[in-house]
């Protein structure tokens, strides 16, 4: 899991355009594992911080040996706006008869946001 981390923050660098960014996460999701949902999700959150931002998550989920999760995060943050606040989802792969990666290149979300400067990417595993 270490290594599909890797991938990510080496090809995820500098201010990509959101399209590359979906499309090198999609390329590490194509990485065979045992079991794994994808998750896509968009809102406006407030930050250990105490910060308000908008952003579009793209998760990839798959047991640990627990029976917990590890979550592999990919998080583009934007500044909320009252245009981006309308933005609230979180779909399942496995919620959709449709490739969740069409899915998400076809949302309203992402044709609002591919054409919006972020601030940043965050990207981290997490642990249910």
């Amino acid at each position: 899991m270490g290594n599909l981390i890797q991938i990510l923050k080496d090809k995820i660098i500098g201010k990509m355009s959101l399209e590359k960014i979906v499309d090198i996460f999609e390329q590490m999701c194509s990485i065979p594992l045992e079991e794994d949902m994808i998750l896509f999700e968009t809102g406006t959150f407030t930050t250990f911080a105490k910060e308000q931002v908008f952003q579009i998550s793209l998760v990839r989920q798959f047991p640990n040996e627990d029976e917990e999760f590890y979550q592999i995060h990919v998080d583009i943050i934007y500044e909320p706006t009252n245009e981006n606040e309308m933005f609230i989802e979180a779909t399942w792969d496995e919620d959709l008869s449709e490739n969740i990666f069409d899915y998400i290149r076809n949302s309203e979300v992402f044709a609002y946001a591919k054409n919006k400067e972020y601030i940043k990417v965050e990207i981290y595993l997490d642990e249910t």
